[in-house]
């Protein structure tokens, strides 16, 4: 049934985030439902901000309402204190009361009893109908014999119909209510659709006494007799032998077997500190209930912790800095941050695009397989994050995509006449050659340079003399023997009293600027400073700027 199933009245679950509704809103909605399932706190600590003047309009306007509780206990204390608070808060004219039980950090023994706890303390305090509401999987792990106390069960399942027994149906999430001009969670509770139907009046609280006393008068023995044997035949008296409860008769023609458990397809719930979340459109609620601005909406935020808890479509929340506010992974997109390098193993087949906004024009015809690994790095396009790919095009950098395995790339922004001298520890050429012990300690001049990926290196250097590809990773360069003017610290330098680069007199930080003239020391080159001292000549190190 799920997506296509359409109900004729409607049933929504309404709460803060349809906002306080209005005179209007609520006399339209009259004629547009059976009755509505109003929210009135979610967990002990935070009420519904806009229950109460909702609540009020459907008294005024006769719109039967049904109140519901989001539970956030942690403890068969925490539930019972629940439940009193719930019951405080609720308006007295309220048809029924219901445990909404869709988020928990408790084990499944631990949340069984706190949802009998729940139960028995509403039990004392009302003779109103309970009922329980869950997704199917999270009612039957975490409250699956508590659950069965409760006069009804509201179970949700957007996908399809539920496999346990239940009496309403949440089926959907994007059902349009005119009267409130919004899309809504709408539910059926009809005798076609649900296993254990209850009539409009039972749900309404309506005393069904006179129904009973016709029914037993219709059910002497003659009588009795009479409506087994022509019940299929469809009598004129059917309609007065169809009166007998319709409980009796579900329990004895249901055929779901109760344990029988249907899948919720859970967001990606696997996100880790430092990595880009963007928050959804649609995300109305930061983890708590508290509605979230539209203006943080749309936006990347970092992750800076995360914690596991079951609740709705999620398995995990995340908070994010700037807002510092928790947030259901269900209302997330999560990526791998900018700047990140390294490799990158594709979880699906991914398609690579020409350009980092990925437009569906500007596919290549080109696909990183699933399984494969590719390198790259991590660049921003507007509020997303992609790779660049390091053999051109870009990809989707979302996290539940693709892995990313960091490398520590070596200095590889090499020029041609820079100076590569090659360590002793330097083992082979790019291409597999071993490279000789003569070749070794010594500085050759670089001939030319092409950007290649390749281990933790992004560069090869080509060297004339060897006739060689030599990686960034296997060599030092050095700027060559008489360059002379002005030194730029890339990172940071120490300054020495001699060319021996032993005895340290000073620092020099990132982007200082200083003047000398490149000289050689052995094997190596330094920077003799105009002002006395020396720095190493590494390429790595300063960057000659005039």
């Amino acid at each position: 049934m799920g997506a296509t199933t359409q109900a004729k009245a409607a049933v929504p679950d309404i709460s803060e985030w349809q906002g306080n509704l209005t005179s209007t809103q609520v006399h339209s909605m009259k004629s547009q439902v059976k009755f509505v399932i109003n929210r009135v706190q979610y967990g002990y600590n935070y009420e519904d901000i806009h229950h109460k003047n909702n609540e009020s309009l459907y008294v005024k306007y006769g719109v039967p309402f049904g109140s519901y509780d989001f539970a956030t206990f942690k403890s068969v204390a925490g539930a019972k204190a629940e439940a009193k608070r719930f019951y405080q808060r609720a308006n007295k004219k309220t048809r029924f009361y219901v445990l909404d039980f869709e988020t928990t950090s408790m084990g499944s023994a631990a949340a069984n009893a706190a949802v009998k706890a729940w139960y028995q303390e509403m039990r004392k305090l009302t003779k109103k109908h309970l009922i329980f509401y869950s997704y199917q999987s999270f009612a039957t792990t975490y409250a699956n014999s508590a659950r069965q106390a409760f006069d009804a069960q509201w179970i949700a399942n957007y996908s399809h119909r539920p496999t346990i027994s239940f009496s309403l149906w949440q089926y959907s999430s994007n059902y349009y209510l005119s009267s409130l001009n919004q899309h809504v969670d709408n539910s059926l509770y009809d005798k076609a659709t649900v296993p254990k139907y209850h009539t409009l009046n039972w749900w309404l609280g309506k005393s069904t006494k006179k129904k009973a006393t016709t029914t037993k008068k219709a059910t002497t023995t003659k009588k009795a007799t009479t409506t087994k044997t022509t019940a299929t035949a469809k009598p004129a008296t059917t309609t007065t032998a169809v009166k007998t409860p319709a409980k009796t008769t579900t329990q004895t023609t249901t055929k779901a077997p109760a344990k029988t458990t249907a899948k919720v397809k859970y967001a990606y719930s696997k996100y880790k500190v430092g990595q880009r979340a963007y928050l959804k459109k649609r995300a109305t609620n930061y983890y708590g209930g508290e509605a979230i601005p539209v203006d943080k909406r749309q936006k990347p935020y970092t992750i800076k912790a995360v914690k596991a808890v079951t609740a709705g479509t999620s398995k995990q929340i995340v908070y994010l800095s700037g807002l510092n506010k928790w947030v259901l992974t269900q209302d997330v997109t999560g990526f791998w941050r900018s700047g990140s390098k390294g490799k990158f193993k594709a979880k699906t087949n991914l398609n690579i695009y020409r350009n980092a906004k990925l437009s569906k024009s500007q596919k290549t015809g080109k696909k990183v397989l699933k399984g494969k690994t590719v390198t790259g790095h991590v660049v921003r396009s507007g509020n997303y994050y992609r790779i660049k790919l390091d053999k051109g095009g870009y990809v989707s950098a979302k996290v539940r995509y693709v892995s990313f395995k960091a490398v520590k790339y070596v200095f590889s922004s090499y020029k041609a006449g820079e100076y590569a001298y090659i360590p002793a520890k330097a083992k082979t050429y790019y291409g597999g050659a071993v490279i000789p012990a003569n070749a070794k300690r010594r500085a050759f001049k670089i001939t030319k340079v092409k950007s290649k990926v390749t281990s933790r290196s992004r560069k090869l250097v080509y060297v004339g003399h060897l006739k060689q590809w030599v990686r960034a990773q296997d060599m030092v360069g050095f700027w060559k023997k008489g360059t002379k003017g002005t030194f730029k610290v890339r990172s940071k330098a120490n300054v020495y009293t001699t060319a021996s680069l032993k005895r340290k007199v000073r620092k020099l930080t990132k982007n200082q600027k200083v003047k000398g003239k490149v000289v050689k020391k052995g094997r190596l080159y330094r920077v003799k400073l105009n002002g006395g001292g020396y720095v190493t000549a590494k390429v790595s190190v300063v960057n000659k700027v005039k």
